[in-house]
């Protein structure tokens, strides 16, 4: 992996435990949502915060992605209040059966990043809505 490469990776990885911390999401919510393997510790959270890209795995690395894709959606749909994003993540939400973005994401499923992500972009909605029919 060159430098470029690896600074990008660590820039990234950076900006999406700094969204999750701003969710108010704890380590062990953090280590589900981006789908470490079960067991593994909160300290492997700290050597990423620090100095260490997310690992090359499939599974991290879609997650990484949908989280990515997430902080975007909520840039373009409150580009000039990035605190109303913070308010949407926080603020139960009917559609998510009165429980917030946040608590939904801290359960860690793979459909629940999606699910939020879906509610922020309506391209990724149509796209799984019409995969089930």
């Amino acid at each position: 992996m060159n430098e470029e490469t690896l600074n990008k990776d660590l820039e990234q990885t950076k900006s999406i435990i700094r969204m999750l911390d701003q969710f108010g999401l704890d380590a062990e919510q953090q280590i589900r949502i981006l789908g470490f393997p079960e067991g593994t510790k909160t300290k492997v959270l700290r050597q990423h915060r620090e100095n260490k890209p997310f690992p090359d795995d499939q599974e991290v690395q879609q997650r990484v992605t949908l989280l990515a894709h997430i902080s975007d959606a909520l840039r373009t749909t409150y580009p000039t209040n990035p605190q109303m994003a913070l308010f949407w993540i926080k603020q139960k939400n009917r559609q998510l059966g009165n429980i917030t973005p946040a608590e939904l994401l801290g359960r860690g499923a793979r459909n629940d990043l999606i699910s939020v992500l879906s509610l922020l972009d309506c391209t990724v909605h149509w796209d799984v809505s019409s995969v089930a029919k």
